[in-house]
């Protein structure tokens, strides 16, 4: 388990997973796939992130080994704000179907040019042709984990197996910028299936619409 995800699940442990510890913040989140990502060219999105991952790309990464780039946006520096108020900006996915089902969707880090977001990171680049802040998320394939490698050290909850290469499925994401006890988040915004069945290069389109 990842140090971050432990550490979310303690601070979850320390609120009672109540909501009302993290009050919504306006952010006008979007979020786009932008496309596959393997070992050759992670490095320019998450610098030496995924270097000692291994496992990243064997249990959660494409049968051709590869990964997906999430590009996230906002209206408001979220990366300043965090700055000021001593938060730790944090990624969350989760199946828009249900939204209750603890899964291992992706990455908790976001970057911003190679680097990942914490500590002392000062502020986020704009996009010159929209004036949005623009962050890189990493969005898993496949858990190909087995169920007991998927139960929760903390909960006991198996965490959900899944398949977008076989099964893409609608996946929503938000911003949590956490400190103890609580902190903030951002509305989820939704990756269609089809965005992420095209990347992916799933060609019957008609059974994803279908179901």
């Amino acid at each position: 388990m990842e140090i971050g995800r432990f550490v979310i699940v303690a601070i979850g442990a320390l609120v009672g997973g109540c909501m009302f510890f993290f009050p919504p913040i306006r952010s006008g989140l979007t979020a786009t796939v932008e496309g596959v990502v393997g070992k050759d060219n992670i490095q320019e999105i998450a610098g030496d992130y995924f270097a000692n991952r291994e496992s990243s790309w064997a249990i959660f990464g494409s049968r051709r080994g590869e990964l997906m780039h999430v590009r996230l946006s906002t209206s408001r520096d979220l990366v300043s704000f965090s700055n000021r108020k001593h938060l730790w900006i944090t990624v969350q996915w989760h199946f828009c179907d249900d939204a209750q089902q603890e899964v291992y969707l992706g990455k908790i880090s976001a970057f911003i040019n190679g680097r990942e977001i914490r500590g002392s990171y000062k502020s986020s680049p704009a996009q010159a042709e929209t004036g949005h802040f623009v962050y890189d998320a990493i969005l898993h394939v496949r858990d190909t984990r087995s169920e007991e490698n998927r139960r929760s050290f903390a909960s006991g909850v198996v965490e959900e197996a899944f398949d977008l290469e076989r099964e893409p499925r609608d996946v929503c994401v938000a911003l949590w910028l956490i400190t103890k006890p609580g902190g903030y988040r951002t509305r989820s915004t939704r990756i269609p299936k089809e965005e992420i069945a095209t990347v992916l290069g799933v060609k019957d389109m008609y059974s994803i619409r279908a179901k």
